[in-house]
């Protein structure tokens, strides 16, 4: 197995093990977290960039991003 087809199941078992969903439509991985009873939610992404990158990206359900940051191997 070679170093990049590692790291990525490595990546992906993380995201799954954090409660990740991958979005076939879309192409990213998605948590939601909800707030006030559930009145407000916010989507978590993670998606890789062309470059072969991770970002997570914080959006409205409506798809507004309003925080963005480059993560490298650091999905939290």
């Amino acid at each position: 197995m070679d170093a990049d087809f590692r790291r990525e199941v490595t990546i992906r078992s993380l995201l799954k093990s954090k409660g990740y969903e991958f979005d076939a439509e879309s192409q990213y991985w998605v948590r939601e977290w909800s707030t006030n009873g559930g009145q407000e939610t916010v989507l978590e992404v993670a998606v890789k960039t062309e470059d072969g990158e991770w970002n997570k990206l914080m959006m409205t359900p409506s798809g507004h991003v309003f925080y963005a940051e480059a993560i490298g191997e650091g999905i939290s």
